[in-house]
């Protein structure tokens, strides 16, 4: 549904224009020919933007997100070797710090290797990404044509009253048992909320409204959300180095920067 332009618009045309923009930044990172692995990060976290979004309008949408949130959900799977790869050399550097030692550089340029390769091979089966870039400009045409009439203030707010609880059930559960599944299950919902509560403020913002729900919802509160996620995301990315690094199969080599990474965990343990 194209929306009516208005000099200032309606929550729910304010909601439809963030979407659409997500959409337009998956594209452009994908397009991205000169920086090929932050093009993957840019438009992962963008699909994780608009799925955010999308839930906030979860009622009125109810018939067509499912297949929405499918197909987004695949995009996002078939990039996230390619994320993983690079995270792996990013985190190795920075746990090797800005000198790195002899084993830590070979086990850089190990995974570096295999980050590059990854991406050459899905960019022989897709070329510069076109067929992903296509399905986004589809989808971007199916979204912009929900029902965003249907969308009001209730609406959001009942949404994110939802993701709060389930925030607080994963915060409940990984407090009692810190398992890997458990702090990253808390760690997507709380990125999630955090998502939610930026896109709404940015909604507010464009409709000249304010927020008059609860304090969870300020500015303050997406702050927190934010880093509760960062820090949640820092424990799990030295865990899947941890993956990488045994992946490489080279035992006695990695054995001290393990040693190292498991310190690093040792450090992280308070989060949970």
């Amino acid at each position: 549904m194209r929306m009516p332009q208005t000099t200032t618009p309606t929550i729910a045309e304010a909601l439809a224009s963030l979407a659409a923009r997500e959409c337009r930044m998956a594209m452009r990172a994908l397009a991205d020919a000169k920086r090929r692995h932050r093009g993957v990060h840019e438009a992962r976290k963008a699909i994780r933007r608009l799925k955010s979004l999308l839930a906030l309008a979860a009622e009125p949408f109810a018939e067509s997100l499912p297949s929405i949130d499918a197909t987004l959900g695949r995009l996002a799977t078939g990039l996230s070797p390619l994320r993983d790869a690079y995270v792996a050399v990013n985190m190795a550097r920075t746990v090797a710090g800005p000198a790195p030692s002899p084993e830590w550089q070979h086990a850089i340029d190990a995974l570096e290797h295999r980050s590059e390769g990854r991406l050459a091979t899905v960019l022989a089966k897709d070329p510069r990404f076109l067929k992903r870039r296509r399905e986004l400009r589809d989808l971007a045409g199916v979204i912009e044509a929900l029902p965003w009439q249907e969308v009001d203030r209730d609406t959001v707010e009942r949404a994110i009253a939802r993701t709060e609880r389930r925030v607080a059930k994963a915060q409940k559960r990984a407090s009692h048992k810190p398992s890997p599944v458990n702090l990253h299950r808390w760690r997507r919902r709380a990125r999630r909320l955090r998502m939610q509560l930026d896109a709404w403020r940015k909604a507010l913002k464009a409709t000249g409204k304010s927020s008059h729900h609860h304090a969870r919802q300020s500015k303050a509160a997406a702050n927190a959300m934010s880093k509760l996620s960062d820090a949640l995301g820092a424990k799990q990315d030295l865990r899947a180095l941890r993956t990488a690094l045994r992946s490489l199969h080279e035992p006695q080599a990695v054995a001290p920067l393990l040693e190292q990474i498991r310190q690093e965990l040792t450090n992280h343990r308070k989060i949970g």
